[in-house]
């Protein structure tokens, strides 16, 4: 539960739905859904790459962070993410940067540092741990989560050009209790326990900027509340991704035993004191 609110710091979370209007009419007009595009892309040693902007705020103050993503597909899911957070004032600390396969994540950077001789340390092991490309918690990189989401679309209309394609924007509104049903994304970043009471009831609204070929080119994601532990927490958050490059040649290698620093060992090191 705790990672989970750290997350939620720099970091929005959605929520979906099964019906509506969604992918239904591309189905009726014999174009490629959304969900098979996405399918289509999953396959070894090609990805994508995101840059996410959040920006969050209340009672007037604004914060914002950003942080650049390149997944790695594979087998039909993603199977390595390296994420990179650029929003640190201090040049003179090095950026923090996560690797994440199944079951492990590597970590280098100011909040991490690893003892001499080593360039990574592990971070967090556990069998469970999983890579998404999950913006807001709207995961990407799962089909049937994507196509949950579109199906609570409530308005398309066109959406401007990027990556090199002209966009459609799908938009709506989603629950926590829709999302964590369908989004393993979500159920993980909420600490795999489904949100309840007035948090299932929580409303995050949604943009999808899809392109051409059914791949989703921007996402925009939204909520002015959020609710945990039965406590209520106001504010404006927003998350607004950029993806580029579907289809590119993608490596994420896992760091070698011998440049790793284990958990116990990075916390022990004498740079270890943070300022």
């Amino acid at each position: 539960m705790r990672r989970w609110i750290a997350t939620m710091a720099v970091a929005v979370t959605v929520s979906v739905a099964v019906t509506g209007l969604g992918t239904a009419a591309d189905a009726q007009t014999g174009q490629i859904s959304p969900a098979d595009a996405l399918r289509r892309q999953l396959v070894e040693n090609r990805g994508v790459a995101m840059s996410e902007v959040t920006t969050w705020g209340r009672d007037g103050e604004k914060n914002s962070s950003r942080r650049k993503t390149r997944a790695e597909f594979g087998k039909g899911t993603v199977t390595a993410t390296d994420v990179r957070h650029i929003d640190r004032s201090d040049d003179s600390q090095p950026p923090v940067r996560f690797l994440t396969f199944k079951g492990r994540t590597y970590c280098q950077g100011w909040i991490c540092p690893a003892p001499e001789g080593k360039t990574w340390v592990l971070f967090h092991e556990d069998e469970k741990t999983r890579p998404f490309l999950e913006p807001g918690g709207i995961d990407l990189g799962d089909p049937v989560a994507l196509q949950a989401v579109l199906a609570t679309t409530e308005a398309k209309r066109p959406g401007g050009v990027y990556d090199g394609t002209r966009t459609t924007i799908h938009q709506g509104t989603i629950t926590y209790a829709q999302l964590y049903k369908a989004s393993p994304a979500f159920r993980d970043q909420y600490g795999r326990k489904p949100p309840t009471g007035r948090a299932a009831k929580v409303k995050i609204s949604w943009r999808l900027w899809l392109g051409k070929d059914q791949l989703v080119r921007r996402v925009q994601t939204s909520w002015t509340e959020m609710v945990f532990n039965g406590t209520r927490v106001e504010g404006f958050h927003v998350i607004d991704a950029r993806l580029t490059g579907w289809g590119a040649e993608t490596d994420v290698p896992v760091p070698s035993a011998d440049e790793t620093a284990e958990q116990g060992d990075w916390k022990d090191s004498p740079s270890s004191a943070l300022s």
